[in-house]
């Protein structure tokens, strides 16, 4: 098992998914963004930055959240984050619009898996992946794309339309992307398929 840190910023819905027993199986540092210095990312071999995090801090605490890559660990970032300023290798990223129901309805979100013999899909589920995502980016030439959407007419899908990646060439270490904001809406006890991803995650870098 990893030594695991988890950035969080006090939100109720951050607070209640580190309360879950499951998540605390991987026995989580709990690092507090507003408190955060470069000692509490020591040691680290994988952090996951919650969702939904003050932008400015967050900008502010990259450089030493980012030390976990140089020594060759891995960084989650996940989506409501204001990332285009300081994430390594990122070479775009734009809103999309949000469908909260798809998971509800049945419709078919567009969402398409790829690298399908990739290890990270022995962890993850389809639908992990395919309940909602809060912007598309286009990752570091290099990096791996794992998710993208057919459904937005700018750019291709596969390269410019992915909205989770993993990324080993940016950093010393990997770099794991994504829009979907599985914390918000597993603490929110909201969107099963957000429990699954963030899951996943965990089994997944912990493995």
């Amino acid at each position: 098992m990893s030594d695991l840190g988890f950035l969080h910023g006090g939100s109720f819905h951050q607070l209640a998914t580190l309360a879950d027993p499951a998540v605390r199986l991987w026995r989580p540092r709990e690092i507090y963004l507003p408190d955060a210095t470069a000692a509490d990312f020591d040691r680290l071999d994988t952090l996951i930055v919650s969702d939904r995090l003050h932008p400015r801090l967050l900008a502010r605490a990259a450089p030493d959240l980012l030390q976990v890559t140089e020594r060759g660990g891995t960084v989650i970032v996940l989506g409501e984050n204001d990332i285009a300023g300081w994430l390594p290798g990122l070479r775009g990223f734009r809103h999309a619009a949000t469908n909260f129901w798809w998971w509800r309805t049945g419709e078919d979100n567009g969402v398409r898996r790829t690298a399908e013999d990739h290890t990270a899909w022995r962890h993850l589920t389809e639908r992990a992946v395919r309940w909602h995502y809060h912007g598309l980016l286009e990752p570091p030439a290099g990096a791996t794309p794992l998710a993208h959407t057919v459904l937005e007419q700018d750019g291709d899908p596969a390269t410019q339309q992915v909205l989770l990646y993993e990324d080993t060439v940016s950093t010393p270490g990997r770099l794991i992307v994504t829009t979907m904001d599985p914390v918000y809406h597993h603490g929110s006890r909201f969107m099963p398929g957000a429990t699954q991803l963030l899951y996943g995650l965990l089994r997944w870098t912990g493995s």
